[in-house]
């Protein structure tokens, strides 16, 4: 195993750690430039290049499919540093985005070019995610991990909040395919950022990525699911993941408009709430870390954040009253869901062995997203069959029953504070 890292030492406070200003600055750049892709692109596609629904399906399910790669690439990063896989990923992304306009003034933009960049940049995005979460406990000290994520969260949140009204102003404002350009120097910014970080990132051993890929994804594996601390939050996601994010997001727009009535446009206004939420979560996370433990704090931000879904199946009435409920929900489930995360990847990174936290994050992330899919398929099948109110309220339920359960009768209540050395075999009990 290796030794821990408790003996590091460096600046009192994250504002004085230049290096860590320079990765946060260059990702929150980063976040708020992706936000303008991710509404540029599908204008590029369906107004300039005239895309059916089915090619705009094509080129969502090519932007998800890398989703799959999570287990590979967290073996190839425990076996590499992780600060030049950040600076490819970053530097891959900007020229793979800067050909969209490239082509487009040149009159020579097509369809199938758009597959490619997108698939390539959902590769070098699953790449980075997961290569900058195992970069972080070696770049800061074990008492700044928390308050590490919690800035890297926020970031993210204000990104999902303001990034897709500056895109719709700048898409306005200028042609799509040009906009792309932005996102496309924020990554250049990251990646300069990333190399003018000073810290040295030691060379993975020798031994730490010994045997097969499939062996080094198994004992990742093994080790998520023989740990009494770690186990429940895998199978608490998984659960989540197919009830929540796969059939209740689904069924979430036709949901409201057909069934509940809300008009289309007023739809975004409600998710934006949740954006709002997310902010002030992302803030007190560390707060509550400190203040009653990671493990209390994940356990009730789960109760009291999936609890709160149960109001978008019980939404209804007066149009007025509806909205205000799903605007609650949206709300809390944006607080307590970066409370949760910035608790829950703290503890990963210091439970874990520093040889695996990639391959144990990447299980952990896999667990969350591989039951989705198939959730959306069964919400769209038996929404069909049955209507999606029914549906939804089940979901809703299963989604928030079981994962409280799931914590609750585990050891993470009793956590009170955030490891200080990885765990081994068997300990979290």
């Amino acid at each position: 195993m290796a030794s821990p890292t408790t003996e590091r030492t460096g600046p009192a406070t994250l504002w004085r750690d230049q290096d860590f200003l320079k990765l946060w600055a260059g990702q929150s750049l980063s976040l708020v430039g992706t936000q303008v892709t991710v509404l540029a692109m599908p204008i590029v596609a369906f107004l300039l290049l005239n895309a059916s629904v089915a090619e705009m399906g094509i080129l969502g399910a090519l932007a998800r499919l890398p989703m799959v790669l999570f287990l590979v690439v967290g073996v190839w990063v425990d076996r590499m540093r992780r600060r030049p896989v950040l600076i490819v990923s970053d530097v891959a992304r900007a020229v793979m985005l800067g050909t969209v306009p490239l082509l487009f003034v040149m009159d020579l933009l097509v369809l199938w070019w758009l597959y490619v960049v997108v698939f390539a940049m959902g590769v070098f995005g699953v790449l980075f995610e997961i290569a900058y979460r195992s970069y972080l406990p070696g770049l800061v000290a074990p008492e700044h991990l928390g308050d590490g994520n919690s800035k890297l969260q926020l970031s993210d949140s204000v990104a999902k909040a303001v990034g897709p009204s500056l895109a719709g102003v700048l898409v306005a404002a200028r042609s799509a395919p040009l906009v792309i350009i932005i996102d496309a120097m924020t990554y250049v910014i990251s990646a300069v950022s990333l190399l003018l970080i000073r810290k040295r990132e030691d060379r993975p051993q020798a031994d730490e990525g010994g045997g097969s890929m499939l062996q080094a994804i198994a004992q990742g594996l093994r080790w998520v699911m023989g740990q009494p601390l770690i186990r429940p939050l895998a199978i608490a996601s998984a659960v989540y993941s197919f009830f929540d994010i796969g059939i209740l997001q689904t069924l979430y727009f036709p949901f409201l408009v057909q069934d509940v009535g809300v008009p289309a446009a007023w739809v975004g206004g409600v998710l934006a709430v949740g954006g709002v939420g997310a902010i002030a979560g992302a803030w007190l996370a560390v707060r509550f870390m400190k203040g009653v433990g990671p493990g209390p704090t994940m356990l009730w931000a789960t109760v009291i954040g999936n609890s709160s879904l149960l109001l978008v199946p019980l939404a209804g009435g007066p149009l007025w009253l509806a909205v205000a409920m799903l605007a609650v929900s949206q709300l809390i489930v944006g607080l307590t869901t970066q409370i949760f995360v910035v608790n829950n990847i703290t503890v990963l990174q210091s439970a874990t062995p520093r040889e695996m936290v990639g391959r144990v994050i990447a299980t952990i992330w896999a667990m969350g997203l591989v039951p989705a899919p198939l959730g959306a398929l069964v919400a769209g099948l038996i929404g069909e069959a049955v209507g999606m109110r029914p549906v939804v309220l089940v979901a809703a339920l299963i989604g928030a029953l079981v994962p409280m359960a799931v914590l609750a009768m585990s050891p993470i209540p009793k956590l009170r504070q955030v490891p200080e050395t990885p765990l081994t075999s068997g300990e979290g009990s």
